[in-house]
C-alpha cells in the first residue's frame, strides 16, 4: 500500500474546501521550493523541503531549518523540476498515494508538464491526485479503479497516451464496454456517476481522471 505523502507544489496554495481531511491522511509532507509559503501560512511544518529554494523566504529557512526540517537544495539549473525531484524523494519514501496541492493553475506550461510528469511510468503504481478547489485530477494506469460513495459527481476521462482501450465503466449514467477512446477524443467529457460504487477499467495507455466538485476523492 504505501505511505501517504502530501506535497505543496507552489504558493499561495488554493486549497480545497476539505483540505484538513487530505492533512489528516498523510504520513508525509513534502513542501516543493515555494509550496513553503503554503505550508507556513497554514503553520504546518513540512518534514521535508525540496527544490534550488530560490523563492522560498530567507527568514522560513531559516524557521524550517531551526524545526528541523530536512531540506534537499539543488541548483536552479537542473533537467528536472522542482516537483520531479519532489516525487521522486515521496517514491523513495515508498509512497503508495500522492496529494499534490497547488500543481495546476498560473503557468499553463507548468500546469501540463505537472499532469504529464505525474503520467510518467515510474509512477504507475502510485495513486496520484492533483487537488485543486475546484476540481481533482488523478493518473489512471491499467488495472480497475473504484470510486465509493460518489453518486451524482461529474467525472471526464481523457487520453494521454494513445489509444486507451479495453475501457470498461460501470455505475455510470453513460457506461462503456470495451471500448476504445484514441487520442483527442472527447467521448469521455461529462459523465456521471449514478451508484454508490463505481468502477473504471481500462487494458492499455493511461486516462486522466477529472472529478469536478470540491469532495474528497476515494
Amino acid at each position: 500500500m504505501g505511505i501517504t505523502a502530501l506535497l505543496f507544489v507552489g504558493g499561495p496554495a488554493d486549497l480545497p474546501a476539505d483540505f484538513l481531511g487530505y492533512r489528516e491522511q498523510a504520513d508525509i509532507v513534502i513542501c516543493v521550493d515555494s509550496g513553503a509559503v503554503s505550508a507556513a501560512s497554514l503553520s504546518l511544518i513540512p518534514d521535508h523541503l525540496i527544490g534550488d529554494l530560490d523563492s522560498v523566504p530567507v527568514d522560513l529557512l531559516a524557521k524550517y531549518q531551526d524545526c528541523g526540517v530536512d531540506i534537499h537544495r539543488y541548483p536552479a539549473r537542473k533537467n528536472e523540476t522542482d516537483l520531479e525531484l519532489a516525487m521522486n524523494l515521496a517514491l523513495a519514501k515508498e509512497a503508495g498515494t500522492m496529494y499534490l496541492i497547488n500543481s495546476l493553475g498560473g503557468r499553463w506550461d507548468m500546469s501540463l508538464a505537472n499532469i504529464l510528469l505525474t503520467a510518467q511510468k515510474k509512477y504507475a503504481a502510485i495513486a496520484v491526485f492533483h487537488v485543486g478547489a475546484t476540481c481533482v485530477m488523478r493518473i489512471l494506469h491499467p488495472g480497475r479503479h473504484e470510486i465509493c460513495n460518489r453518486s451524482g459527481q461529474l467525472i471526464s476521462l481523457l487520453p494521454l497516451e494513445g489509444e486507451v482501450t479495453g475501457i470498461n465503466l460501470s455505475g455510470f449514467e453513460y457506461p462503456l464496454a470495451n471500448e476504445t477512446l484514441p487520442f483527442g477524443s472527447t467521448r469521455g467529457v461529462s459523465n456521471r456517476i449514478i451508484n454508490t460504487l463505481a468502477a473504471i477499467e481500462l487494458q492499455t495507455g493511461i486516462l486522466l481522471c477529472i472529478e469536478q466538485g470540491e469532495e474528497n476523492p476515494t
